[in-house]
């Protein structure tokens, strides 16, 4: 089985939980959604198969994968997992409104982009990563964070590389009056790199 590749990289996460850990990342072309506020360029460049991804990453020190998009769950993601679970931990970045057809990933970091969202991906994630400053972002997350079990962040959409600093003071106004919700950032743009 090929998979459609936008890009493959190894840097630091730079968001949630794990913020600062080297991981590899497989960020597959396509998405469900067609969001006005989206930073990703998830095109197809190029196809490969689970055995040369993991072939690819087994060439860096880290043993966690990222699989991200776009969208990852518009695809069978099992092969993947099958391949990367003898030696690699697995995370999945999703916005939710899909049900993947394997669960067996090691995090699953969720980040709604509407109310348009399994409430099973909600509970069933280890963080979830709400953005502030699209229309409507509130009632998103007013609406979905009581059906979440796991970290919830509230992360300001920045203007492509840029920080917006208002976003910022909205995120962070609103994780103060809301203390269960933790402010993320998307330190990789602060600090310009992938």
């Amino acid at each position: 089985m090929e998979y459609p590749i936008s890009e493959t990289f190894y840097s630091i996460i730079g968001e949630g939980q794990h913020t600062g850990q080297a991981a590899f990342f497989i960020r597959l072309a396509g998405c469900n959604l067609n969001c006005d506020f989206c930073d990703t360029n998830y095109e197809e460049k190029y196809q490969a198969t689970p055995e040369e991804l993991y072939a690819e990453a087994k060439n860096y020190q880290s043993r966690i994968v990222v699989v991200t998009g776009g969208e990852p769950t518009i695809h069978s993601l099992r092969p993947i997992v099958d391949t990367f679970k003898r030696e690699f931990r697995i995370h999945l970045e999703t916005n939710g409104s899909l049900l993947p057809d394997t669960y067996d990933f090691d995090w699953i970091a969720t980040s709604p982009k509407s109310k348009v969202v399994f409430n099973c991906m909600l509970s069933s994630s280890q963080e979830v990563k709400f953005l502030c400053g699209f229309e409507g972002w509130r009632e998103v997350l007013e609406t979905l964070s009581p059906h979440c079990h796991g970290h919830l962040w509230l992360m300001p959409i920045a203007d492509g590389l840029t920080l917006n600093q208002k976003n910022i003071d909205l995120a962070v106004d609103y994780c103060l009056r809301h203390p269960k919700v933790k402010f993320c950032c998307q330190i990789h743009k602060a600090i310009n790199v992938k």
